[in-house]
């Protein structure tokens, strides 16, 4: 979009999920956030997100991305089905998805700041879901 001075991309590693995250700001002004639960702790998965950027996905094929959920259920992690590669994540809140970017997917990551770690346990799931509506990437398109 032309609104966005920043068009970060990124996806999986055999290309058949890849994705364009517009941004307002370079990535070397954004600080990702390291999540310490039981699921992202032990691979060390980290995530990007503005309210007000834009994270645009293809797909080679529909057939090549899969999701899981764990704990609350209120999120699902994309996956590409052919290389496993986590890319990013999703959360249906009221009938509108809002993402997050998997680190490890863009690809000049290099260029972001060490991540700060962050701890949500024992959010309950309202607050955990009113956070994600005001903190993450409120506009999603797949195609």
């Amino acid at each position: 979009m032309s609104d966005y001075l920043f068009a970060h991309k990124g996806g999986c590693e055999c290309g058949a999920v890849t994705f364009t995250y517009h941004s307002h700001q370079p990535l070397s002004a954004l600080t990702a956030r390291a999540c310490q639960c039981e699921f992202c702790l032990p691979r060390s998965a980290t995530y990007l997100s503005e309210p007000d950027a834009r994270l645009q996905v293809e797909l080679k094929d529909r057939r090549y991305v899969y999701s899981h959920s764990f704990g609350t259920n209120t999120a699902d992690f994309m996956h590409c089905a052919v290389c496993n590669n986590l890319v990013y994540v999703k959360s249906e809140i009221d009938g509108h998805d809002y993402a997050l970017v998997v680190v490890a997917a863009l690809d000049e990551s290099a260029q972001l700041a060490q991540p700060g770690p962050v701890d949500y346990e024992g959010e309950g799931v309202s607050d955990r879901l009113q956070r994600r509506a005001e903190r993450w990437i409120a506009q999603l398109d797949v195609s």
